[in-house]
């Protein structure tokens, strides 16, 4: 499997998939702070070599809000908004969706940045975000699908 990029149409309707699988796989509980939060990377859901843990500097270098739309893609690429959502990245790699909290299950990085930088990759309950360190026109700075369901897109992230 190769480290994601920029999501064509059927790469969306991979990642939709691919999440949707992996939420039947389960996850960690999300929503709770409660526990402590250690971040790791499995390496494996990627191509051999091309991801590593990130240093606590390369998240806290991306974290912040980035407002963007929810909605879904059809097969012809096309997005179609169904509301707004807010994911903001901590500095200490949680995230906060939509105001619920998430402790990720992974959060890898790019060891070679491409033509949307470097990416952070987030995977969180039943969803997954990718964050950018440069801005795409399209899709904001950060993509993914909802936590929550595993099957709402989100796009257009921005700081």
């Amino acid at each position: 499997m190769r480290a994601r990029q920029h999501p064509t149409t059927a790469a969306l309707l991979t990642l939709t998939l691919a999440s949707a699988l992996s939420a039947c796989g389960g996850g960690d509980s999300g929503g709770s702070n409660d526990e402590a939060f250690t971040a790791s990377c499995k390496t494996d859901a990627y191509a051999a070599g091309s991801v590593e843990l990130p240093t606590a500097g390369q998240v806290s270098a991306i974290a912040g809000t980035f407002n963007g739309d929810e909605g879904s893609y059809d097969l012809s690429g096309q997005f179609t908004k169904s509301g707004s959502a807010a994911l903001v990245v901590a500095s200490d790699g949680r995230l906060t969706y939509k105001g619920v909290a998430y402790n990720p299950s992974s959060v890898c990085i790019d060891k070679v940045a491409g033509s949307y930088g470097k990416i952070l990759y987030f995977i969180a309950d039943k969803g997954s975000f990718d964050v950018a360190d440069k801005v795409d026109s399209q899709l904001g700075q950060a993509w993914g699908v909802s936590p929550a369901d595993g099957t709402t897109m989100f796009a257009n992230g921005r700081k």
